[in-house]
């Protein structure tokens, strides 16, 4: 408890200056530009040190100690700075889409106050943990930013769009350390190299060779591994697999616009756009080899396929043709009885049908995005259901659902479930030895967002060591190997297919022990923080 001195000289705190308010927003902007489109990536390395040196010095400073909301503030200007204009392509949302001219706009603006609230909460606890423990903030302050980022991941508005482990999607030498510590445990390291920088600012000699020797150690183990395992020539269809065994996939990518897709007097052209993008690709594919998997988008048809004969008809012809399974994304909609009354339930999966019409196990979305798919905490509080932005009703899955082709145990993540590493971390643990992304991301144009979007899929395939596909409407679809290295990706809003070996097999030290790094980090931050407080014995009493 604060002592009445100590308030006392809280109540005389100055009020914030200006650079202690717009230090924190240009860091903000630092980690937008690190993510696509701009895509300059080191300044991941850099976005927090004005937070953590302004913080750093306010509570060093001889004098009345910073209030606490003033702390806060700070924090929460970085998060203010970062994602406005990281997320600024969700303005691309076309007003056909929401019920509400403009309704983006404010929607934008919520999304970076809600989001940096973390970065307020963090902020305002390291602070409080480095006057009580008397450890420089500098060193407390990565591990509760890195805990607060895995927090911003739970729960139905779990959103970790931006966190720092994203920005080094494509620098694969930065990323293999991901498959021994998780995707958390990267996002720990970016967070160390900031802080150890801001010590060196504050003029602790330790900091800069200690964050020197942090991204040395970082691209020497990521050099090494990448030697180890070289990537594999096109067509010789193995790599670092555990089995042994491959599977050729084809992907097929339609490229059918939003401006068409969902239209009911547009339906019969889209379907035989899709038919007849698919009987090229699969012509291509026999020319290239032939292939074992057809990869479909997400809800690649605009209607719900089980419930059409005539185009579940055309599925299976291509099937029964071709001889070869087909994944696919589709929509499905059943009535369920529900404490006696009649309940439309929906749902946003994947199946793959073989030839002969015959079904594997239907896997539904378990993620869905918060006010696009899913009004949150509806089954709280039931009257958000009457609030109507235009977005779906969907439910979610109760279960992940394996999906098998040969000796291919296939975990499939849709969409908005890329961004979570828990998800695939899950499948793996549950027998996957090979992961496909499917999605649709014409909601975004051509803006930055796809290609965030698509910068994800990388991590999932490194934490778990293992092939992913990745099958986008209108791009981007790729694949990537067990080791971040990207190939076969197709340019955005263009009609294209490819196809590519990938091996089966999966398994890392961060599949087996999900988020121990999370945990062990948390321990230590509250040990280091206790055991400073008993050394120094510092203004708490």
């Amino acid at each position: 408890m604060l002592s009445k001195t100590s308030r006392r000289a809280h109540s005389r705190a100055p009020g914030p200056s200006w650079r202690s308010l717009l230090s924190p927003a240009l860091g903000g902007v630092a980690l937008a530009l690190a993510f696509p489109s701009l895509r300059a990536w080191p300044l991941v390395f850099l976005a927090w040190v004005p937070l953590w040196v302004e913080l750093d010095r306010a509570w060093e400073a001889p004098g009345p100690r910073p209030g606490l909301r003033r702390t806060f503030l700070q924090g929460w200007i970085m998060g203010m700075g970062a994602f406005p204009v990281m997320m600024i392509w969700l303005l691309a949302l076309s007003n056909e889409e929401v019920t509400i001219p403009g309704l983006m706009i404010p929607s934008l603006l919520l999304i970076g106050l809600y989001l940096g609230l973390f970065f307020g909460l963090a902020a305002l606890i390291c602070s409080l943990l480095a006057r009580w423990s008397g450890l420089p903030l500098p060193l407390i302050a990565p591990a509760v930013t890195a805990l607060s980022e895995y927090v911003r991941s739970l729960g139905p508005l779990g959103f970790p769009w931006g966190a720092p482990a994203y920005a080094l999607a494509r620098v694969p030498g930065m990323i293999q350390v991901a498959a021994c510590v998780g995707f958390w445990g990267l996002g720990f390291v970016i967070l160390w190299v900031n802080g150890c920088l801001a010590a060196a600012v504050r003029g602790r000699r330790w900091g800069f060779p200690l964050a020197l020797l942090t991204v040395a150690a970082l691209v020497a183990h990521g050099g090494l591994t990448l030697a180890r395992h070289p990537s594999v020539p096109p067509g010789a269809g193995a790599g670092a697999a555990a089995t042994g065994d491959t599977l050729r996939v084809l992907v097929a990518q339609p490229d059918i616009r939003r401006e068409i897709k969902w239209k009911p007097e547009k339906q019969d052209l889209v379907v035989r756009l899709i038919m007849d993008h698919a009987w090229a690709a699969t012509a291509r594919g026999q020319q290239q080899g032939g292939f074992d998997l057809f990869v479909w988008p997400e809800t690649v048809f605009p209607l719900r396929v089980f419930d059409d004969a005539a185009v579940f008809g055309q599925v299976r012809a291509l099937a029964d043709s071709t001889q070869r399974p087909i994944l696919m994304g589709t929509q499905e909609g059943y009535w369920h009885n529900s404490e006696g009354a009649l309940e439309w339930v929906a749902h946003n999966s994947v199946v793959i049908v073989y030839p002969g019409g015959e079904l594997s196990p239907v896997h539904r979305k378990l993620r869905l995005v918060p006010f696009s798919e899913r009004m949150p905490l509806q089954q709280v509080v039931p009257w958000l259901t009457a609030i109507d932005f235009g977005q779906s009703n969907f439910y979610p899955g109760t279960a992940p659902v394996l999906l098998e082709t040969g000796s291919a145990r296939i975990g499939c993540l849709i969409c908005f479930e890329s961004a979570f590493p828990d998800l695939a971390r899950e499948f793996v643990r549950h027998g996957a030895n090979l992961l496909v992304l499917i999605t649709n991301d014409f909601w975004f144009g051509r803006s930055a967002g796809p290609a965030q979007h698509a910068d994800m899929s990388i991590l999932r395939a490194v934490e778990n060591r293992t092939w992913l596909v990745r099958c986008a409407n209108t791009g981007i679809s790729l694949l990537v190997d067990p080791y971040g290295r990207v190939s076969h990706e197709t340019p955005i809003f263009t009609a294209a297919d490819f196809v590519a070996p990938v091996a089966l097999g999966a398994g890392s030290f961060a599949a087996r022990h999900p988020d121990w790094f999370v945990l062990w980090l948390a321990l230590l931050t509250a040990a280091g923080t206790l055991g400073g407080a008993l050394v120094h014995r510092r203004a708490w009493q």
